[in-house]
């Protein structure tokens, strides 16, 4: 329950709050309520304090009532100058209003200058322009008596100035004033274009239906007008900046009526005729003159004309475009092409030289330039004149492959060889027309032992045709039957074995080289006599035109070669390129042998005609460089000593072995493909397989016939029957190894199977010697290594049991067959018994168990 506060306390408490805005510190006045009662109670106690107050305030006024009235009058004094002072500010708004209203006429008397001012600038610009638009329309009108008074370059003074002065008349550029002036010097200048046009025209006249070019110095266009020279048009084009034009329009028009009718030759073989009459140039008929020397002439008359008639501003610049087409032209037109391809036209050769060098100092005197194009040349006359032997030669060779390969002619070999008196003997029973069989070029032969072995399965003896000269095999140091690698430029032959395919068959001991003899004499076996002699051996075979051909464009080059190192010729300008004719020969002969294939393939026996060119042209070859390393001149210098031509020599001795090899390997594929079709010959007595045996048989037989005939064009006799014999050797041998192959042989085809090997065997005939009679006997066997291998075969093929172990026991069988090969054909021949075992048995045991 709230406390009980008297009246006096709540008034002090209020009072308190009023006056210091504290509040009690009592609880009880705090908490205390304020009756309704207790109101008056508190008004009546703050009425005595307020009159309390009022009372110190009187008190505090009558004490100092003299500073009162100080303030009093200092107030009033104040309300004074506060009422001054608003006067004061009224004024100060009465003065700014009428600043402003004096700013308003300031402004509008300034823009009324302003405007007077424009109008004055104006009237001054518009005085300005019209006395420029006046000025330009006089100059106009000067350039317009100046043009009508042939006057040009004053005339294009005034146009260009007035072009100016339009150009600056910016402002008003599109102004009907404006353009029409700009028109006006725009047709003006026109019309000067096209008078200084039809001027230079006048001067210049270009006649191309005449043919003729006439250029003057000067005209007058009509009766009253000064004369008009060459100089003032020449001017008046180079202010018109058409002055080039003009000279290019000159030089094309020069260029299609004079200059190329000129230099271009005819069909006919003549050029133009050219004319100097006064001021005309014309072409005039045609000229039948077609010498170097003449056309320097005709173009000394040319420069002469255009730089005497031309003013140098004309001549130069015409000359900057007329000397770099011109100079080219003449170079591989004219002289490039009348630069001789020997020596016997050097005298004019040399004669062009100096009338080159005197049309570049021609050319230079005039003030013109040919850049040195013609020195140039001139210094490079051995490079120039090398080059053009190079392609006539080069050239001559595709000539010579078109026009020669199918004349044939025969020639002949001769060689000198020691022979033995059994080699004598043997030739007198039957091989003497066959001498080829001892023709070898190798430096090591074989004993004759060694060469009687049996052969080699699919090898063959070429021999005769030398294809073991100057070849070796890598990595072996003996002499190896057949052809080796030759060591060539042009990528080896390659392995002789895989070219010629042999051992594709077997292996079996090397193949025999027939008839071939040592130079010492002696017998292969080592039981001969010493007594020989040296015989001449001498053989036809045929050759085609090309080598001869060859030759003689091989001889030419060397022999110009060697006089150009003669002493005579040092002063020459072409001394220098006798070190790049030597090594023309060899270019010839890569040529020769990059072009042949193409000409030889299209004659059947082609390959084997490029063989014997190859072959013919390398031994002409070696002779002429010997005879010529004989009676070379001592004076000449030692470039002349430092041809040597042996490797190509070697090259293509190698070429024509590959073609020889490329022809035999073509002949040997068809044969083998012919004899696989009787499929190993397995069934030869039941159809179908009965017919295709006898189908590759003759196939074979007629194969080998038609290219007997063939090669028979080309080949040496003996050259022809070594080449026949291989053929045959591929097809016995093949027959050999696909019947020892047979393991069961019923009597049946073993009949058939022997009368196959005697189809073969009619080709005995092509072994005959040249010259056979009635009992002449055929070579076959000297030159079919496995021949009588082959017929032994056919005999046991047809033969009873005893008749084998006859031949073996009493006969030569065993030189041919191994013992295991015979027992092998007894087995697939003869059913098992007890005469078979025995018969085995004795051939075993005399074989001593080889």
């Amino acid at each position: 329950m709230p406390s009980q506060v008297s009246g006096e306390q709540l008034g002090e408490a209020v009072l308190q709050s009023l006056q210091h805005g504290v509040y009690p510190e009592s609880e009880e006045v705090i908490s205390a309520d304020i009756p309704a009662a207790a109101l008056p109670v508190v008004l009546d106690f703050l009425n005595r304090a307020r009159d309390g107050v009022k009372g110190d305030i009187r008190g505090l006024s009558s004490a100092a009532a003299p500073d009162i009235d100080d303030w009093i009058s200092q107030a009033s004094q104040l309300h004074a100058d506060i009422d001054k002072s608003k006067e004061t500010a009224h004024e100060i708004l009465r003065y700014a209003e009428e600043e402003g209203r004096l700013q308003e006429k300031l402004k509008d008397a300034a823009s009324k200058l302003e405007l007077l001012v424009g109008e004055v600038r104006f009237n001054e610009i518009l005085t300005g322009t019209l006395e420029q638009i006046y000025s330009i329309h006089k100059t106009l009108d000067q350039a317009q008596e100046d043009a009508l008074g042939d006057r040009f370059v004053d005339a294009i003074g005034k146009l260009d100035k007035a072009d100016g002065d339009v150009a600056r008349l910016q402002s008003i550029e599109n102004t009907t004033a404006v353009g029409l002036l700009r028109d006006r010097a725009i047709d003006l200048r026109r019309a000067v274009i096209e008078n200084v046009s039809d001027c230079w025209g006048v001067l210049i006249e270009v006649n191309l239906g005449e043919g003729r070019i006439t250029i003057g110095n000067e005209f007058q266009k009509s009766p009253g007008l000064p004369l008009l020279d060459i100089h003032a048009v020449v001017d008046a084009l180079t202010k018109l900046q058409l002055l080039e034009k003009s000279i290019d329009v000159l030089y094309q028009s020069f260029d299609s009526i004079i200059l190329s009718p000129r230099l271009n030759l005819a069909a006919d073989r003549t050029t133009a005729a050219i004319l100097v009459s006064g001021d005309d140039i014309q072409v005039m008929g045609r000229n039948s003159d077609i010498s170097v020397q003449h056309l320097f002439k005709d173009l000394n008359v040319i420069i002469e004309y255009l730089s005497t008639r031309l003013p140098p501003s004309v001549s130069i610049p015409l000359s900057q475009i007329l000397m770099p087409g011109l100079i080219p032209r003449l170079i591989s037109t004219w002289l490039s092409s009348s630069v001789p391809s020997s020596l016997e036209g050097m005298q004019e050769y040399q004669e062009m030289l100096a009338l080159a060098v005197k049309l570049e100092e021609d050319i230079e005197t005039v003030g013109w330039t040919a850049n040195g194009e013609l020195l140039d040349w001139v210094n490079q006359a051995p490079r120039v004149w090398l080059t053009r032997r190079r392609e006539a030669s080069l050239d001559s060779i595709r000539s010579i492959l078109g026009r020669d390969f199918g004349k044939t002619k025969s020639v002949e070999r001769v060689e000198t060889q020691t022979v033995t008196r059994k080699e004598e003997i043997f030739n007198d029973n039957g091989a003497g027309d066959n001498w080829n069989e001892g023709w070898s070029d190798e430096e090591n032969e074989k004993s004759q032992a060694q060469e009687m072995k049996p052969p080699t399965e699919g090898e063959e003896d070429v021999s005769a045709w030398g294809l073991d000269v100057d070849v070796e095999v890598e990595g072996d140091s003996q002499d190896t039957p057949g052809p080796a690698t030759t060591d060539g430029g042009e990528g080896d032959v390659g392995d002789a074995w895989d070219a010629w395919g042999w051992g594709d068959d077997g292996s079996a001991e090397p193949a025999p080289s027939p008839g071939r003899t040592k130079e010492t004499g002696e017998v292969g076996n080592g039981v001969g006599d010493k007594m020989d002699r040296e015989v001449t051996l001498k053989e036809t075979y045929n050759i085609t035109a090309v080598p001869e051909a060859i030759l003689e464009t091989i001889r030419k080059v060397i022999d110009d070669a060697d006089t150009l190192t003669l002493p005579d010729y040092n002063s020459s300008p072409i001394s220098s390129a006798a070190a790049g004719l030597f090594s023309l020969p060899t270019l010839i002969l890569a040529m020769f042998r990059a072009s042949a294939p193409f000409y030889y393939t299209k004659d059947p026996s082609g390959n084997m005609f490029l063989y014997n060119d190859s072959l013919w042209l390398g031994e002409r070859l070696r002779e002429f460089l010997e005879t010529r390393a004989q009676n070379i001149s001592p004076t000449s210098t030692r470039i002349a000593g430092r041809l040597s031509l042996e490797p190509d020599i070697k090259h293509l001795e190698a070429f024509g072995k590959r073609a020889y090899s490329k022809e035999m390997e073509s002949q040997r594929t068809i044969l083998i493909d012919f004899l696989d079709g009787a499929q190993g010959f397995a069934h030869c007595a039941v159809q179908p397989f009965a017919g295709e045996c006898d189908t590759a048989i003759n196939s074979c037989v007629d194969r080998i016939r038609e290219v007997c005939g063939r090669w028979k064009s080309a080949l040496s006799y003996s050259a022809l029957l070594q080449s026949i014999g291989s053929l045959v050797f591929t097809v016995t041998n093949k027959i050999i190894a696909d019947i020892e192959d047979m393991s069961d042989i019923p009597e049946a085809e073993s009949q058939l199977l022997a009368a196959l090997c005697n189809r073969i065997s009619t080709l005995d005939d092509l072994f005959l010697p040249q010259k056979a009679t009635e009992s002449s006997v055929p070579l076959t066997a000297v030159y079919t290594p496995n021949w009588l291998k082959f017929q032994y075969l056919a005999t046991i093929l047809e033969g009873s049991l005893a008749d084998i172990k006859f031949l073996w026991l009493e006969g030569e069988l065993r030189l041919e067959f191994a013992a295991q090969e015979v027992v092998d054909l007894i087995e697939a021949l003869f059913a098992d018994s007890d005469h078979r075992r025995k018969a085995i048995a004795q051939i075993r045991q005399s074989s001593g168990g080889r």
